[in-house]
């Protein structure tokens, strides 16, 4: 009896799993993939500049110190010849072969079973896409961009900043202000901003808003604002 209970249970978790695996497949084939400036599908893990995509427009990316904060903030350089620090990607469909159903401790054969059935990750399982959850980091760093709130003295006066100090993976409404999307913006060239506005936690309340650029203290820092965006193109970091 408890054995035929536990293959129902089994075979229920793996048809659900079947279809939501389904599901993310049919909505991956409408979605286009990132490309670099060589035309080249951007892949997590690898190496990328960013640099405006106007000319004249400033440089790439790096971390700084904004003044009267403790926070590490991302900022672009002024000079276009600057590339800064290559950041790498990570998709949040990644992180679902983490999200394995618990079974109480007397189906652990079963709970073996499911893991083992978890495909593993194809190169095209890697390919990152337009409009989907990605976590960024600076290449080397453990730890991923977030979203961080200035101290204001009022509501009306907080800025929201990207800097790094989030956790990489587990998608939810624990890491809700470390996932990013990349979005096109021309049709002509491979031109994109980051944009903030996460899937990963249908419950969050998150006021979404484009990542640009905003000047402080002689520096452009990266913030995220409902009216600017900071276009840029993607640069594959050479290794001679």
């Amino acid at each position: 009896m408890a054995t035929t209970f536990l293959i129902s249970s089994l075979l229920i978790v793996i048809s659900s799993i079947i279809q939501s695996e389904a599901i993310a497949s049919s909505h991956k084939s409408h979605q286009q993939s990132v490309l670099d400036t060589d035309g080249n599908e951007i892949q997590a893990g690898q190496s990328y500049y960013i640099v405006s995509a106007i000319r004249g427009g400033g440089g790439g990316v790096s971390l700084d110190r904004r003044e009267k904060s403790h926070s590490l903030v991302v900022r672009q350089h002024g000079s276009e010849m600057n590339f800064g620090t290559p950041i790498s990607f990570s998709p949040a469909s990644a992180s679902m072969e983490g999200r394995i159903v618990t079974l109480p401790k007397d189906r652990a054969t079963g709970r073996m079973l499911l893991r083992k059935r978890i495909p593993s990750s194809s190169s095209k399982a890697n390919t990152i896409l337009e409009s989907a959850d990605v976590n960024i980091r600076f290449s080397g760093m453990p730890v991923v961009w977030q979203v961080q709130e200035s101290q204001g003295s009022s509501s009306s006066s907080k800025r929201r900043y990207v800097a790094i100090g989030g956790q990489p993976g587990h998608p939810g409404s624990s890491t809700v202000k470390n996932w990013f999307k990349i979005e096109r913006i021309s049709k002509s060239i491979q031109a994109y901003r980051i944009a903030y506005c996460p899937s990963v936690c249908e419950s969050c309340e998150v006021v979404c808003g484009n990542v640009g650029i905003l000047s402080e203290s002689d520096r452009r820092w990266l913030s995220v604002s409902e009216n600017t965006e900071f276009a840029f193109v993607f640069v594959k970091v050479r290794h001679d």
